[in-house]
């Protein structure tokens, strides 16, 4: 994407890592200052970014209508009704090794992997899967649009499988981020343990409404974590049959790692994004299409008038709790 040269950009994410303050405090004083002096400010490309993100405004004290937040009574009946895959992105090699201990181990779970990566990683890949007992598929894709585009590259391969059920996964790095490794073992452990994938499996069995189901404390609000990409956002949520009125509270998964149903992702695969719709990769932290897609992800909810979850959830209590101050995002 190109820089849009008629405002200036600073990068105050590098102030903010040290400055000790709640992200609601920040975007509070952004608005005052912003909406008490905008003629100072509207030069400046973060001005025009608050500006842009205000549909998505809402008290965060308010669920959106897609998000569950109490408690929920269901007669305990498990059973199977979905194919599952879990789809892997691979461009770190020694982070796949990490999953594949934490994710091969669970043996009670039949799944298909279905992988991408680059090129160069296949043979590397192939080996050390076959060392499992696992049924998989390679895609090898370029090193472009991050794991968003290859994720949508190899969608509808699943989905012509009769996969109706699917974990997204990556072999994430935030190289910018001292805690990067504390983030995707966070990731991996809410998502791919045993434990926890049986539960969110069981959910899904037991809970026609949930769509989706996000890492626990990584579900953030757009109105706090919006960055460079409101405007985008808006487009793409509009281009998949949403109002403006819907965007209000529009909630969105940190690091693109979830579970969620068919129904969910079909909405997003449907916009039919190009190659050419993704930037070329340069090491970019904010404001390009993968950055996007990850914060619309979430919208497919409402297409699918379906809700969220969160991986805290059990059968008898459904909890989608929104992080207000997240640890991990700059």
């Amino acid at each position: 994407m190109q820089k849009d040269n008629r405002y200036i950009d600073i990068e105050f994410y590098r102030l903010w890592k040290y400055v000790r303050i709640s992200r609601q405090t920040k975007e509070t004083i952004k608005t005052l200052l912003f909406s008490g002096a905008p003629s100072l400010f509207s030069r400046f490309a973060s001005y025009q970014h608050w500006k842009n993100s205000q549909i998505f405004a809402k008290s965060t004290d308010q669920s959106h209508e897609n998000m569950v937040s109490k408690s929920a009574n269901t007669k305990i009946n498990v059973k199977k009704v979905f194919k599952f895959a879990v789809v892997l992105h691979v461009f770190y090699i020694d982070v796949l090794q990490e999953i594949l201990v934490v994710l091969l181990k669970n043996k009670s779970n039949d799944f298909k992997l279905f992988i991408t990566c680059p090129q160069q990683l296949n043979d590397e890949i192939n080996t050390m899967i076959k060392r499992y007992e696992v049924a998989y598929e390679i895609m090898k894709v370029e090193n472009h649009g991050r794991d968003i585009l290859p994720f949508l590259k190899i969608l509808p391969k699943v989905f012509e499988e009769d996969y109706d059920l699917i974990l997204k996964i990556h072999t994430k790095r935030s190289n910018h981020l001292n805690k990067k490794d504390l983030w995707s073992a966070d990731l991996f452990e809410k998502l791919l343990s045993e434990k926890n994938m049986q539960n969110a499996l069981n959910i899904f069995s037991n809970h026609q409404e949930i769509g989706m189901i996000g890492p626990a404390g990584h579900i953030l609000p757009m109105n706090l974590y919006y960055g460079g990409n409101a405007t985008k956002v808006e487009a793409l949520c509009i281009r998949m049959g949403l109002t403006r009125n819907q965007l209000p509270g529009l909630n969105f998964i940190a690091g693109s790692m979830f579970y969620a149903r068919k129904e969910v992702l079909l909405p997003i695969l449907n916009l039919q994004l190009k190659d050419s719709d993704f930037e070329d990769e340069n090491k970019q932290l904010d404001n390009t299409m993968a950055h996007t897609v990850e914060r619309v992800f979430a919208a497919g909810l409402i297409t699918a008038n379906m809700k969220l979850a969160d991986t805290s959830s059990s059968l008898e209590n459904i909890s989608c709790q929104i992080t207000i101050n997240h640890p991990f995002t700059i």
